[in-house]
């Protein structure tokens, strides 16, 4: 019957170079185990501690180089520290060999490492095993850290103690500014602003990181700190668009962020969302369009783009004293936004019937309906109507009349439309063409001689369409002489 072979769950079987490389690296130790140690100022209490540490390892040493007798091994000097327990545990496998190894899942990572020894530390074999890495060199000290409040930074060359105090080396600084790819000394005006006390060092994370990066750019600063207060030698603070009018900052988001618990995008958008809510609350009144605050003016500038579409936020703002807050700029999200404060109530003053057709999304459609024939009729009521005009000088008015209610697409439409064998007409239509940029395309429907007398005419023509009310009767009585049709026009 063939032989089977169990292995416990969580270990495997190590390949020869592996074993090949945890030997070679416990070889460096047996010949200098003080480099499993941090270094330390002399006359400190943690260069106390590490010194009883150093004996113990260097006895470990020396039971291992030479073994006691059986006698010497019950009733000689052991080492008593858990570090070098661990460490003299571990020396056994340059002998023995490391056939199976154990895996270690942590959040950071894997890491293989041997067990040996009874009640010994996982971490600290871990540590010592792994003493050539950054990151697993140090879970041989961690008991350390949390006894004595040490603080510890792992740096390239080698672990640093300085003690209960923190003092944060200047190349790890740099490096994690180099991580994340920040300037030292960059003056962004928004952003997360990392402070070291002890270096007395700052940086700003500019906000475009911020909101793009999935990561924990602070992260990086603790990478290769190991600390009982991690958070003690810095200080964190935000400044985004909206800082000056909501100043306040949540604890909860900023403590999290500190912990690692949320991303730096996580934080950039739930910091702006407080915000925005804090400006919804405020009495004062704000215009805010996704991350960008606009004056009132440049507001009302930028949502509308015609007359109509002015008088409506205008007569919605005129009732609406709040905060306007929208994701985009848009006519349709700020009257949807206005809606039940504002909008309605202008619906029902002009159309009660039409309050009851919004379905919740067409408050726009429905104030441009109710809005379109009352601006139009405001905009031209104060201009002088005419009892009866000759074919020209009506097509002119009509004309006008539209371009003053910003209906230039309907004004060229009825020029396009339009059918006449009278040149007179045509030549006031070529001159509108003119003064509206558009007779690229027409050109082919006029002759020379009706462009000739359309271009002479444009200037007026032009004056007519920018005319105020009390000028235009008198501006069209002169085109109209200028076309043989004489300069008095009957006004109703």
């Amino acid at each position: 019957m063939k032989k089977t072979r169990t292995r416990l769950r969580g270990t495997k079987t190590a390949a020869k170079a592996e074993q090949k490389k945890l030997v070679s690296r416990l070889k460096e130790i047996l010949n200098n185990p003080a480099s499993l140690l941090p270094k330390t100022r002399s006359g400190t209490k943690e260069a106390e501690v590490y010194s009883r540490v150093l004996k113990d390892l260097e006895l470990a040493k020396e039971r291992y180089e030479n073994p006691p007798s059986f006698l010497s091994s019950i009733f000689g000097a052991k080492p008593k520290d858990p570090l070098a327990k661990a460490y003299a545990a571990s020396l056994s496998i340059i002998n023995s060999g490391a056939p199976v190894m154990a895996i270690a899942r942590f959040p950071h990572g894997e890491v293989n490492y041997v067990l040996r020894g009874s009640g010994i530390s996982k971490e600290k074999l871990i540590g010592i095993q792994n003493h050539e890495n950054r990151l697993w060199s140090r879970f041989a000290h961690l008991d350390y850290v949390k006894k004595h409040k040490f603080f510890i930074y792992v740096l390239a060359k080698g672990m640093v103690c300085t003690g209960t105090k923190p003092k944060y080396p200047k190349e790890l600084w740099i490096e994690a500014c180099n991580d994340i790819k920040v300037k030292v000394g960059n003056d962004s005006l928004f952003g997360l602003e990392v402070s070291c006390e002890s270096l007395n060092e700052t940086v700003i994370i500019p906000s475009k990181r911020m909101l793009k990066s999935k990561g924990n750019s602070y992260s990086h600063f603790l990478k290769h700190q190991v600390a009982f207060e991690p958070n003690l030698d810095f200080t964190l603070d935000i400044k985004t668009m909206f800082s000056e009018i909501a100043p306040e900052k949540p604890e909860d988001i900023l403590s999290n962020y500190g912990m690692g618990l949320i991303s730096d995008s996580e934080l950039w958008t739930s910091l702006l969302s407080h915000q925005k809510e804090q400006i919804l609350d405020s009495n004062q009144q704000h215009f805010i369009v996704s991350d960008n605050i606009f004056t009132k003016e440049e507001f009302m500038d930028k949502i509308s783009h015609s007359k109509i579409d002015e008088a409506i936020v205008e007569d919605i703002l005129s009732e609406y004293n709040n905060s306007v807050v929208l994701d985009n700029m848009s006519l349709s999200s700020f009257t949807e936004f206005t809606w039940d404060v504002s909008g309605k109530n202008l619906v029902n003053r002009i159309d009660s019937n039409e309050v009851n057709n919004y379905v919740g999304d067409n408050s726009l459609e429905l104030l441009r309906k109710l809005y379109n024939q009352i601006v139009k009729e405001s905009l031209t009521s104060e201009y002088p109507q005419f009892k009866s005009l000759s074919e020209p000088l009506k097509i002119l008015d009509n004309v006008v009349r539209l371009l003053k209610v910003d209906e230039k697409a309907r004004a060229l439409k009825l020029l396009e439309n339009l059918v006449s064998n009278n040149n007179m007409t045509k030549s006031i239509s070529w001159s509108i063409l003119v003064c509206l940029n558009a007779t690229s395309s027409r050109a082919w429907k006029y002759s020379k001689e009706e462009k000739a007398l359309g271009d002479s005419l444009s200037e007026k023509v032009g004056d007519l369409i920018k005319s105020k009310p009390e000028d235009y009767t008198k501006i069209l009585e002169a085109i109209s002489e200028r076309i043989g049709l004489g300069n008095k026009l009957e006004v109703i």
